[in-house]
């Protein structure tokens, strides 16, 4: 048997790390709710990204964030591809 490549587990699978920077509100918000709920700040973000994924073929993710919390009432922001 091969040795794993620098980040790939015995499984084959490719282990990533994701770097993300929230400040203010958003950061208090996602503490608030880790204790809520009794985990830690890591284990939520990780759920929430592992949520997302798992329903990101539904059709009910937005793609793209519109200018108004109503987005019946404004058309979406132009993206910026």
């Amino acid at each position: 048997m091969s040795r794993p490549r620098s980040g790939e587990a015995q499984d084959g699978h490719t282990e990533r790390r994701v770097t993300l920077t929230l400040e203010g509100f958003a950061w208090e918000t996602i503490d608030e709710e880790a204790a809520r709920e009794g985990i830690t700040t890591d284990e939520l973000i990780t759920f929430s990204v592992l949520y997302y994924l798992a329903d990101v073929d539904s059709g009910r993710i937005a793609r793209r964030i519109t200018r108004s919390p109503f987005p019946s009432r404004l058309s979406p922001a132009p993206r910026r591809d």
